[in-house]
């Protein structure tokens, strides 16, 4: 090396800060990555490649230059090769990021006019130069090297052609990659547009750097190989000369570096992750932390010749000390965690739950997330908005357009996406939603606005929203399904009571006294006052027996939903409706017959309650208006149950009772819903029921 103990310690250490980072970013890209494509690989083999080089050149570095042997000589050539295979690997990356390769290679028929002439050109020149290295041997051997500048340089044949063709070969990748860059196609990855737009200034400096030191290597090369007469004799100024060019080429070289790994680890723009995870940055930083400390340790310990036991002493030391703290750091992080989600994992206190609610809301948004606003949108019933921050304008969820709200659930539902990009002016200056999915299909929407840094959320901060966001509208949902239970329990008993003490006063001074009547008429022969009497105990008792509530298992397991329905509308209901339709479908019918007992009981009730308002409340007292009654069942991805009737309708006709609200409530219980609605001129009660649930 040059002799001077600061130059040559920065140039070794550099050097093998490369080659950590290199190796360190190869191997964790084809490792992390969740489809290893071609692309992956080949990403991965360029930053090997370049790993490779430099570790070859800390190798010949470290022995100074002073003397060839064999295995000097033959890690020369290996190096060669790597750095002949690097450019070409880098540039075909680019294309395939770029989506010149692969699947929509198709579409980007403009440019694949300048890039794929581009391709064979380099391929071509990488051929000729393997060719030149591998068969001609015009790379000078590495005898010839270390006695350049001690005696005159005896030129190898082809070497000339060695130096020009790797010139124009290395620019002409490093540019054309660059240009791939600034003109790419369109992206066959979910959210590839957005990455790409993030990580393209660094990627694209990265590159500069890279073609800066392409022109500087290949300028050095040709007046080395010109002033060749001119510096014999001059051996240590060469040396000196080589060491300040080979650290300012490595310098270069570890920036490129830096800037891709950048790309990398905050974009995940080689692994194929849809985002960016907050745990891969950290470990690339404390990589680039321990490489730097690593890297002028050991480059210490080569340019002061200490012994080698004692440079073995110092990187254990240092490995010791960085694996400490770095477990110490994990803790740290662990607690963090644990801390920030401690909100969520709380025990919701039954008074103040919809207070607690909003708090893990709130400390998502903030301490977790980092974002400047959110809005958890329910599609489920029994579950509210939210909204963060509360003293922000935000327009009310229900501004939402419900078509615009129905296309995104309908794009959402069974799809693998995490999150999609949304248009703020659409969803309340949202940028981003993300499903909130449920074994009952999509409970939710979860919408976001941009980072208070403005960078991308993380993978896991995604996934802690996801979850959170479907705990708080399942913690939603089961409180006020519990508070409706509660109060129709309460309702149900005091109806139950009231129909009791209403029983026991028509029989105690209704149906008694009619029956000592007849007793007495009996008695004194008088058979048709008897008879008369008995018959209108007869008429008090099934009034009685008809207005209290009435069991449906026997019914339901003995003819089915739909078979017991027909059965209650031809009994029960007898002369209620002027005309029934019935419109059921073969499959339905079928797949009606397979519920479970419990079910099938919460299905038959809810459709009866339907029927039995509208037979009491569809003339609205006018006797003599005319009503029809509709039944349908359809399967569709589910059971569908709907009873249609033409009556005044069940809100105007003082239908607002606690049968409804009860089933509907019970629907919501066995996983299916109750659905009440006005269309047209009838009144519409639709019992849907997944799949799942069977």
């Amino acid at each position: 090396m040059s002799g001077n103990l600061v130059l040559d310690t920065a140039t070794v250490a550099v050097s093998l800060f490369n080659t950590m980072l290199l190796l360190w970013l190869g191997i964790v890209v084809v490792s992390n990555s969740d489809r290893r494509s071609w692309g992956i690989w080949l990403a991965s083999g360029g930053l090997l490649c370049g790993g490779i080089f430099f570790l070859i050149h800390t190798a010949i570095l470290a022995r100074g230059l002073r003397e060839a042997t064999t295995d000097l000589d033959l890690i020369w050539h290996v190096g060669w090769l790597a750095i002949i295979a690097a450019p070409l690997a880098w540039y075909v990356v680019m294309l395939w990021y770029a989506g010149f390769l692969g699947a929509n290679a198709r579409e980007n028929r403009g440019l694949r006019s300048i890039h794929l002439p581009g391709l064979v050109f380099v391929l071509g020149c990488a051929g000729v130069l393997f060719f030149l290295v591998l068969v001609v041997g015009a790379l000078p051997t590495f005898q010839q090297v270390v006695t350049f500048g001690r005696s005159e340089y005896v030129p190898t044949t082809g070497t000339p052609l060695l130096v020009i063709v790797y010139a124009v070969y290395n620019i002409s990748c490093l540019g054309l990659a660059m240009h791939a860059l600034r003109h790419p196609g369109p992206s066959a990855r979910w959210m590839g547009e957005l990455a790409r737009v993030r990580a393209r200034p660094w990627l694209v400096s990265a590159s500069v750097v890279l073609l800066t030191v392409s022109f500087l290597v290949s300028a050095f090369v040709v007046v080395l190989y010109v002033s060749n007469p001119i510096l014999t004799g001059r051996i240590e100024e060469i040396r000196a000369l080589l060491a300040w060019f080979d650290l300012m080429v490595s310098s270069l070289i570890a920036i490129a570096v830096v800037l891709i790994g950048k790309a990398t680890v905050s974009y995940e723009i080689f692994t194929g992750k849809t985002l960016p995870r907050r745990g891969f940055f950290r470990q690339w930083r404390r990589a680039g932390i321990l490489a730097a400390s690593y890297s002028v340790l050991l480059a210490l310990t080569i340019t002061l010749d200490l012994a080698p036991i004692y440079a073995l002493l110092f990187a254990t030391l240092l490995l010791v000390v960085f694996y400490a703290l770095l477990s110490v750091r994990l803790f740290g992080e662990r607690e963090r965690a644990v801390r920030e989600l401690r909100p969520f994992l709380n025990t919701l206190p039954g008074g103040q739950a919809t207070d607690s609610l909003r708090a893990a809301f709130d400390s998502l948004c903030a301490n977790v997330l980092n974002a400047r606003a959110g809005l958890l949108y329910p599609l489920a019933p029994f579950a509210s908005a939210l909204v963060y921050p509360v003293e922000q304008t935000l327009p009310a969820p229900d501004v939402i357009e419900p078509q615009t709200l129905g296309a995104l659930a309908a794009r959402l539902t069974g799809s693998r996406e995490i999150f999609v990009a949304v248009a703020p002016e659409q969803f309340a200056d949202m940028v981003w939603a993300i499903p909130l999915p449920s074994e009952h299909g999509l409970m939710g929407i979860l919408f976001l606005g941009e980072r208070k840094d403005n960078g991308l959320y993380t993978q896991e901060e995604i996934e802690v929203a996801q979850t959170t966001g479907e705990r708080i509208l399942q913690a939603q949902a089961s409180a006020e399904l519990t508070r409706r239970l509660i109060e129709l329990q309460r309702g149900r008993l005091a109806a139950t009571q009231v129909v009791d003490r209403r029983a026991r006063r028509v029989l105690h001074d209704d149906i008694l006294p009619q029956l000592h009547a007849a007793m007495l008429s009996l008695s004194a022969g008088d058979a048709d006052a008897a008879q008369l009497q008995m018959a209108t105990v007869h008429r008090e008792l099934s009034n009685l027996l008809r207005e209290m509530p009435a069991g449906a298992t026997p019914q339901v397991e003995r003819y089915g939903v739909i078979g017991a329905l027909r059965r209650a509308a031809q009994e029960e209901f007898a002369g209620a409706f002027d005309a029934v339709t019935w419109l059921i479908e073969p499959e339905a019918d079928a797949r009606a017959q397979t519920l479970s007992s419990l079910n099938a009981e919460v299905v038959y009730a809810a459709a009866r309650e339907a029927i039995r308002n509208a037979a009491k409340h569809g003339r609205g007292g006018e006797k003599t208006r005319a009503l029809r009654l509709w039944v349908s069942a359809r399967w569709n991805e589910g059971l569908a149950l709907e009873i249609q009737d033409d009556g005044v309708g069940i809100v105007s006709a003082n239908g607002g009772g606690q049968g409804l609200p009860l089933h509907s409530t019970m629907m919501a219980v066995i996983g299916g819903a109750l659905e009440l609605g006005r269309e047209g001129d009838r009144t519409r009660v639709v019992l849907t029921l997944p799949p799942n649930v069977w």
